[in-house]
């Protein structure tokens, strides 16, 4: 269908724009986010080009006789019911120019569409190929179109395992996609993995009762996820909104020890301390197994056996008292003293902070399995830790836990399942103001980004702060959800750190409605404005 003609630029017009006339009749279907193919009339023998465009701004109208100030214009409209007539008008949209058209195929472009060139409304199977929208997870429809639907591909290596991030204000839907993306990566053999800081995915496993016409449109169902597919998890000592959630005790020594020291925010003195420590704790369980012919700490953890660990938190704290007011153990005979001036102050320092962790009750709980990653990672799992009643930097311990063990169990088992990590309010467990002093933290991040795509281990960071997010998770995103973003701080950060997004989409951002979002993604050759489907499954708090 010939929507309308290109007009003559304007002194503000630039390199990846145009104006596009349409007649009063056509005017209904110029709609926002609507894609268009602009061909150059015939041209003196020049070979004809197309164009693919995305319409951006408009509908505008403008009479066509009279200027708009004129009181022919204004006097229809200002006197409403007698004079039911208003002037001929027109419509005027600003068309975003995307590429240039070779078949099915778009590429860049060294020109732009000549005055009149014809611009037409592509159907839904030409822009399946040219938008490269295929795939086998559905998360909703191209916005301005009721048949377009947009998927992702869960076995492509550019989407799901090389991360994704989430972005939205609070009731953007930005839980909702969450929701969506969970249900669809399991539903294809992914296992998920998701630390609920909020708790409202722990019922995931019962049908929704919100927007059913709405799915019903989308011939979707409400559908809980299988049963025997599902599990929450919650820490020893926090409460839970599942009475039937599986305990978890954290073990002191499964974490790096440089971690902890980025977590409980110990100064440089403290970390030496620590480390010294947990060396000493370290070679002294070594030596005490050299009968039982076993001397690797990393088996003996592996072996999920509660009480065979070299240390616990307690022990740590009972070395750092011995060592501070009786003194450190040394070989030689009588050297040994107590600690005093700046050394004292550390330990009792470091004491003091880990104290805040013991505090917690969720470490070496006697009885309580620790944290198995051979337990969470199977096709189709869903596994939920509900750390909605710890405290942050319980929930942050528990992040780096589950980093570190999924990390290290997908790079020695190639074959396990494809696994995403997803991080809710990713901001309160890494900063940018904290960044400097998280090193490790972020190191390990960077690591599970470069290496974690060859064994399909992939991160989704989830925030409705993107602005207190240090760039480097931004980098290791390569697939976006932004949904509406009112905060121009916000807005800022991740404008300047997604260079394939233009700024005629990043100003639509603000007015986005709720379930709204652009998808900017590798699989895509441009971001898309997309309306997320609802999810089928139950959210807390929501149903």
């Amino acid at each position: 269908m010939t929507l309308g003609y290109v007009h003559f630029d304007r002194g503000s017009s630039d390199n990846t724009s145009c104006e596009v006339l349409v007649t009063r009749e056509n005017a209904a279907q110029l709609l926002r986010n609507r894609y268009v193919k602009i061909t150059n009339p015939l041209l003196d023998g020049a070979p004809v080009k197309s164009f693919l465009g995305r319409v951006l701004e408009g509908p505008y109208f403008r009479p066509e006789e009279v200027s708009p100030d004129s009181a022919i214009a204004q006097t229809p409209i200002l006197e409403g019911d007698r004079f039911p007539v208003v002037p001929n008008y027109y419509a005027v949209g600003g068309i975003e120019i995307l590429g240039e058209m070779r078949g099915n195929v778009v590429v860049g472009c060294n020109t732009r569409p000549v005055p009149k060139a014809k611009v037409e409304i592509l159907s839904t199977n030409e822009l399946r190929d040219l938008l490269r929208i295929q795939g086998d997870m559905f998360f909703g429809l191209v916005d301005g179109y009721d048949d377009l639907e947009l998927r992702l591909d869960a076995k492509d290596k550019a989407v799901l395992p090389r991360n994704i991030g989430v972005f939205g204000t609070v009731g953007s839907g930005k839980t909702n996609t969450a929701q969506v993306l969970i249900e669809e990566a399991a539903r294809h053999g992914w296992a998920v993995i998701v630390v609920d800081v909020e708790g409202e995915y722990i019922r995931m496993d019962e049908p929704t009762t919100q927007l059913i016409a709405r799915l019903d449109e989308l011939s979707l169902k409400p559908n809980g996820l299988p049963k025997d597919h599902f599990k929450v998890y919650a820490p020893a000592s926090a409460e839970t909104g599942r009475k039937d959630a599986h305990r978890f005790t954290l073990r002191i020594a499964d974490l790096d020890p440089l971690v902890i020291t980025e977590l409980i925010e110990a100064a440089e003195a403290q970390e030496r301390r620590l480390l010294e420590v947990i060396d000493w704790l370290n070679h002294q369980w070594q030596k005490t197994r050299k009968d039982a012919g076993n001397k690797s700490i990393k088996a003996a953890l592996d072996n999920d056996a509660p009480g065979d660990v070299p240390y616990t938190l307690e022990t740590i704290m009972a070395t750092i008292d011995e060592w501070a007011f009786v003194g450190k153990p040394t070989s030689a005979k009588g050297s040994s003293k107590p600690a005093s001036g700046a050394d004292l102050y550390s330990y009792l320092a470091l004491k003091g902070k880990l104290g805040g962790l013991r505090r917690t009750g969720a470490f070496d709980t006697p009885g309580v399995d620790p944290i198995t990653p051979s337990d969470l990672i199977a096709p189709g799992l869903v596994t939920i830790f509900d750390v909605s009643f710890a405290n942050d930097r319980l929930k942050n311990l528990v992040i780096a836990q589950l980093l570190r063990s999924v990390f290290e169990y997908k790079r020695e088992r190639q074959d396990a399942a494809p696994t995403m990590l997803m991080i809710e309010e990713a901001h309160t467990f890494i900063s940018a103001e904290k960044s400097g002093r998280m090193q490790e933290t972020i190191e390990l991040l960077r690591e599970i980004a470069r290496r974690g795509r060859k064994r399909w281990l992939g991160l989704t960071f989830i925030s409705q702060q993107p602005s207190h997010l240090p760039n480097e998770i931004f980098e290791l995103c390569n697939t976006r959800i932004v949904h509406n973003v009112k905060s121009q701080n916000n807005l800022r950060v991740l404008k300047t750190t997604a260079g394939d997004v233009s700024d005629e989409i990043w100003d639509l951002v603000p007015s986005l409605g709720v379930g709204q979002a652009i998808c900017s993604t590798p699989q895509y050759r441009d971001p898309v404005v997309v309306n997320i489907r609802p999810s089928t499954t139950k959210r807390e708090f929501v149903d």
